[in-house]
Order: structure tokens, then C-alpha cells, then sequence
């Protein structure tokens, strides 16, 4: 997997945190590469999305979006596939089952100045949920891959511009496959009922399509930095994640909570770019577990850092996509040769025959 350095390091900052003098942040690319869970039959294919509760506002816009969505990423990934309502050789469908989408304005009462004793936004606090069946059949019926997927996002922003950044790098367009995800956003409105929803829906296109293709997509990721970070750093500029983890794993842990999350979470980025490197389903999984568990622990420590939210749900995609490949890809033990049958001792000569 290629893991390149896109950035360099000014010079040390006493705290931790992404930015260095003049706002610079150290940027790394991961080459993000999914194998298809299933072999589809054929090239054409068709996609129908519906809600089982088609009254349910949430329902029907998740289903409207999951219809274009899942196509357009399955044509992106794999060029060969055609679209073909008519007569597809494979038959995708998507039915969701539930759908919950809060965006709620956080609000505090001004005690100084000329608004003084009034009500203002402080921040946005989101949640939801999208959970739906999903099912890949041929031409005649057969099932080719069949699973339920259940999808949440939640976070609370301390602030409307945070809001607005996180939220336009989460539900940006499903990038072509080898282009650079945009990691800086411009600002918008606030999140809404509808942007929640097209975050669910990209999550959910995001497992559907890893199941089918091949997905490759290069993701930047920051590195963490700081007077701490820095020297350990230098091992990720020369893609030597064993010694990037295990530097940051023997470092004394900082004293204060939220410096030390950075220090999690650059463990997470070393192990997630160890899975990436994994020549086994099974090794892999293994590398994104121990992500996980740091990408988690820093969110805890820290919950407002806003660049910690997609490095969890991108390493719990390709998680739950490994936890299902490397069963199948284990080899089965052989089993355990038979004993010889034991041999039967002569019967003893009747006595009254001889024989």
C-alpha cells in the first residue's frame, strides 16, 4: 500500500493539537483499499432502494438518495459496470427498516454586553441512526450476498464554525476512486434534519459498495503534532509504522487528558495504516481493532476535536468489512486422520464342535 508524507513539520509547538505556526497541519495519504466481499455475475446491474415505511419523512429521503448514491459509486469504483434497469445480471436492493435524524442548536444565555440576557447559538449537537436490509441477487434470483446494515453518527460541536467544517468533510460527493479527498472545507449553514440524513446514507453506500467492488480511494489523514509528537513523527515520514506505534504506545502518557487523546489518536492512524499494509484478511482485522479501540479513546478524552470523527467511521467500515472476509478467508484444518480399525481377535473354538 502506498503511504506517502504530504506535508512537512515546521517548527516544535509546546502544545499538542493538528496546527503548527500559521495554521500549517502535517498530512499523510493513505492508499484505502477494500477487496470486494462478493464476485457479482455479469456487468450490468440495477438498484432499488425503498423505505418500508414510505410515509416516514426520514425513510423516503434516505431511500431517494440510497437509490442514486449506491449507483454512482458502484460505476466509480468499477468502470466495467453498466447500469441497466431492464435486464440487469445483478439485482441490488436496499430496504430501510429504520431512519433518525436530529440536528439541534445548542443555546446559552449572554450575561455581558449588548446581549446581555439573550439567547445564543453555542454550537450544534447531532445524532442518528439508518438501518436497513440489503440483498444481492442474479438475473434468476439467486443470492449472490445478503446482510443487515446498521449505520449511527453522533457528536456534539462546541461552536457553528466547527459544525459547518466537520459537516462539509463528512458528506462531501463518494470521491473517484485514486482522487485526494478534500480535507479542508469552505463554511455553509449549519446542519439541518437533511444533512444528517446524506451523512447516514453516504455510511450506508460506503459498506454496500465494499461488499461488491474493489474500492481504492486515497484518504488524507493528519498527524497529530506538538513538542511531544514531533521527533516520533519522523517514523510515519519514512513509513515505518511498527516503530511510529511503538513509539507513541512506551511514551509516557501526558498529564492532561485532552493533550494525551493526540497521542491515542496517532497510535490509531499507525495501526490503521499497518491494516492497510496487512497481507491477510485476518492481520488486518487485527490492526483495525487496535485503531479503533485508539481512535475511541481519544474521541472520549477529547470530544470536541473535530478532526476525530471520520478516522472512526472510516476504520469501522473497513472493520466490519474485514471481520466478514477473514473467516472466509481462513484456511480450514484439515481433519485429523482416522485410527485403523481394530483388528478383531480369532473367536474361540465352540467346544462341543471344535470349530
Amino acid at each position: 500500500m502506498v503511504i506517502a508524507l504530504a506535508a512537512s513539520w515546521p517548527a516544535t509547538l509546546p502544545g499538542q493539537g493538528f496546527s503548527g505556526k500559521l495554521g500549517t497541519k502535517t498530512t499523510i495519504v493513505l492508499d484505502r483499499k477494500l477487496p470486494a466481499a462478493v464476485a457479482l455475475r455479469g456487468n450490468s446491474f440495477s438498484v432499488k432502494a425503498t423505505a418500508s415505511r414510505p410515509a416516514d419523512t426520514c425513510q423516503k429521503l434516505a431511500a431517494d438518495k440510497l437509490q442514486s448514491t449506491v449507483e454512482t459509486a458502484l460505476i466509480r469504483y468499477n468502470s466495467q459496470l453498466q447500469l441497466e434497469p431492464g435486464k440487469p445480471d445483478n439485482v441490488i436492493s436496499v430496504r430501510v427498516l429504520n431512519c433518525n435524524a436530529i440536528a439541534k442548536p445548542q443555546y446559552s444565555t449572554s450575561f455581558t454586553g449588548k446581549t446581555r440576557g439573550q439567547q445564543q447559538q453555542t454550537g450544534v449537537k447531532v445524532n442518528g441512526g439508518l438501518t436497513a436490509s440489503y440483498q444481492a441477487r442474479t438475473r434468476a434470483g439467486a443470492t449472490v450476498d445478503a446482510e443487515s446494515i446498521d449505520v449511527k453518527y453522533e457528536h456534539e460541536f462546541n461552536n457553528v464554525v466547527a459544525a459547518v467544517s466537520a459537516t462539509k468533510k463528512i458528506i462531501s460527493k463518494i470521491p473517484v476512486p485514486g482522487r485526494k479527498r478534500q480535507q479542508e472545507a469552505e463554511s455553509e449553514d449549519p446542519q439541518t434534519f437533511e444533512d444528517v440524513v446524506e451523512i447516514l446514507v453516504n455510511r450506508m453506500t460506503e459498506r454496500v459498495a465494499a461488499r461488491l467492488v474493489n474500492t481504492n480511494e486515497r484518504v488524507e489523514a493528519y498527524l497529530a503534532r506538538g513538542s511531544a509528537f514531533d521527533e516520533n513523527n519522523r517514523y510515519a515520514e519514512a513509513g515505518q509504522w511498527t516503530k511510529y506505534v511503538e513509539a507513541f504506545e512506551t511514551m509516557q502518557p501526558l498529564p492532561n487528558a485532552e493533550d494525551d487523546s493526540y497521542r491515542l489518536y496517532n497510535i490509531g492512524v499507525g495501526d490503521e495504516a499497518l491494516g492497510y499494509k496487512a497481507e491477510t484478511p485476518a492481520a488486518a482485522k487485527k490492526y483495525f481493532e487496535q485503531a479503533v479501540i485508539q481512535y475511541r479513546k481519544a474521541g472520549e478524552a477529547n470530544p470536541h476535536e473535530k478532526y476525530f470523527i471520520e478516522p472512526v467511521n472510516r476504520i469501522e467500515i473497513a472493520l466490519e468489512h474485514y471481520r466478514k472476509l477473514a473467516p472466509a478467508a481462513a484456511p480450514k484444518t484439515p481433519a485429523a486422520p482416522k485410527a485403523p480399525a481394530a483388528s478383531k481377535a480369532p473367536a474361540a473354538p465352540d467346544k462341543a464342535t471344535g470349530k
